[in-house]
């Protein structure tokens, strides 16, 4: 099953879309890397949450996850 992962970055002073970006990953079920570094298999809901956080001034990338070594 591929694995895609969110790496993402809020300005600060945005909490309350930091929040509901922390809110809409739990709830889909991501697993936390880092702080704002998440991964999913779903990538349109990933897209879903990158096209909000883009909208709301942040940036968002989404990568596909292979493992190397």
């Amino acid at each position: 099953m591929k694995e895609f992962v969110l790496i993402f970055d809020i300005p600060r002073g945005q909490h309350r879309i930091a929040v509901k970006v922390w809110r809409d990953l739990i709830k889909i079920d991501s697993k936390m890397i880092q702080h704002s570094v998440w991964k999913h298999s779903d990538l349109s809901k990933l897209v879903e949450i990158a096209t909000f956080i883009k909208k709301s001034g942040g940036n968002a990338t989404i990568l596909e996850e292979k493992l190397v070594f």
